[in-house]
């Protein structure tokens, strides 16, 4: 029997973006094939890295293990003019991960999207290097400096399709389900949980403690300066840059989804997960695998349903 194309379009969110390997789990446990794989941002890492034939169980014991250590050498800063972080280390990453292969090359269909800077164009990438493809689409404006590729100057792709489902459609799929990552209402505290009360009486407890260790070296100055920073929970130059972008990304999402209509939406709850830190994946895998688990019953009987159509238009 003639089977139908299945697409997933896996979105950007920066470190929420590991939900997608939870999803792919989901995927791979009840046997929903998938021919087409298209990306942005973390969407196209994770979804380049499936595409390449890397085991969604590889992927899981490479997030698992990652640490501060190995974030702070993602984030490491340049002295550049147009980027904080040159990328060369994200590169040597997907190079130890992925290796150097042509997206002609992968085992399943894929394309990402990125954006061309200077004219604000989508720029779909699907042959040439995946390394260079995924470098380009994961380029969070003034965080990453741009790829030159092309003859472009591309950052992230989120900025101008953050959800890839018409080009999942484009390159055949019959079947698309989505994946947004991404929070579409703002996050609240009280879904966070903080509890300000307690959150200022550690601080104060901390704040005593370090005055306590340092006077004798008289450094009370420096002590208040950082302490005072903590205490109103000050934003830095990455916090804004990713928020921004990500209200940004959060409205284009509801008219995109609203748009190109997937036959299915997945959206894991990220709501509490920082988009900068990549080394607690276990929380996010797991509201993939939680949000993927629901839809699979009527995805089944979607398939199934194609099938006979499709059987019946060759009859």
């Amino acid at each position: 029997m003639e089977q139908p194309k299945i697409g997933l379009a896996l979105g950007c969110g920066a470190a929420r973006g590991l939900a997608h390997i939870g999803v792919l789990k989901v995927l791979e446990k009840y046997q929903i094939p998938v021919d087409i794989v298209t990306g942005t941002s973390m969407g196209a890492f994770i979804g380049g890295a499936y595409a390449s034939g890397i085991k969604v169980s590889v992927m899981e014991e490479i997030s698992l293990k990652a640490d501060w250590k190995l974030n702070a050498m993602m984030f490491f800063p340049t002295i550049s003019l147009s980027g904080f972080v040159d990328g060369k280390r994200i590169k040597e990453f997907l190079k130890s991960v992925i290796g150097n292969r042509n997206i002609e090359e992968l085992d399943k269909k894929f394309a990402c999207v990125a954006t061309d800077i200077l004219t604000g164009e989508e720029i779909i990438i699907d042959q040439g290097s995946l390394i260079e493809a995924i470098r380009a689409s994961i380029s969070i404006p003034t965080i990453f400096t741009p790829v030159y590729h092309g003859n472009r100057f591309l950052v992230d792709g989120g900025i101008v399709n953050p959800v890839p489902v018409d080009l999942a459609r484009r390159m055949g799929a019959d079947i698309v389900i989505a994946v947004n990552v991404i929070p579409l209402s703002p996050p609240s505290f009280k879904k966070e949980g903080i509890d300000y009360k307690k959150v200022n009486k550690a601080l104060t407890n901390n704040l005593k403690s370090k005055i306590d260790d340092l006077i004798k070296f008289s450094r009370i100055s420096e002590v208040f300066k950082k302490e005072e920073k903590e205490k109103y929970f000050s934003p830095n130059f990455i916090n804004i840059t990713l928020n921004t972008i990500n209200i940004f990304e959060r409205e284009i999402i509801k008219l995109r989804l609203e748009k190109d209509n997937p036959d299915f939406l997945i959206e894991p709850d990220t709501s509490n997960a920082n988009l900068k830190v990549f080394y607690k994946g276990k929380e996010a895998i797991q509201a993939g695998e939680e949000a993927a688990s629901k839809i699979i019953p009527a995805v089944k009987k979607h398939i199934e349903r194609k099938q006979k159509w499709i059987q019946k238009e060759l009859s």
